[in-house]
This record gives C-alpha cells, structure tokens and sequence, in this order.
C-alpha cells in the first residue's frame, strides 16, 4: 500500500484514512498503541482479550517474569492473525 496521509485537528485528533481501514481489521471503539520508532510514528491495533481468547496453549508452563509474558502475548497475537488470514 503506498502512502497517504491525515491532518491532526486542533484537538490533536487524527482520521484513519479509508484505505488502510480497508486493509486492517479495525472497529469503532478499537485501541491503537502509538509508538515512535526513530523518526516515525506507528499506530498498533491492540488486541482485546477476548479476540486472544483460546491462543495460549491450556496447561502451559508457568510464566517467570514480564518479559517471558510479552514474548508468549506475542506468539498468541501471531498465531491469532494466522488464523485470521485463514478465515478470510
């Protein structure tokens, strides 16, 4: 997809453009996590739980610390999108 852009309002607030909500599953009332990576912003969907629910393993092993946590949150989103691509 190649680039367009949006105008911030004088409430700083931002219009996603129909072209990437066609191209992305996004819903009204949907989060997005803003990041800045060196000189850009990118805007995230955030998953809800329930649209995670059933992509950890039952009976797993136990989770140590925050950083094994993200790493398993990341193969559940992962795998939720691989069945998502599959579905449509």
């Amino acid at each position: 997809m190649k680039a367009v852009t949006s105008t911030i309002t004088s409430k700083w607030q931002v219009t996603i453009p129909e072209g990437v909500r066609r191209e992305l599953p996004l819903k009204v009332g949907q989060r997005i996590a803003w990041e800045i990576e060196g000189d850009k912003l990118v805007g995230r969907r955030v998953h809800s739980i329930r649209e995670l629910a059933g992509c950890l393993k039952p009976g797993g092993p136990p989770v140590a610390d925050e950083s094994e946590s993200d790493g398993l949150a990341k193969a559940a989103t992962a795998r939720h999108k691989r069945i998502d691509r599959q579905k449509a």
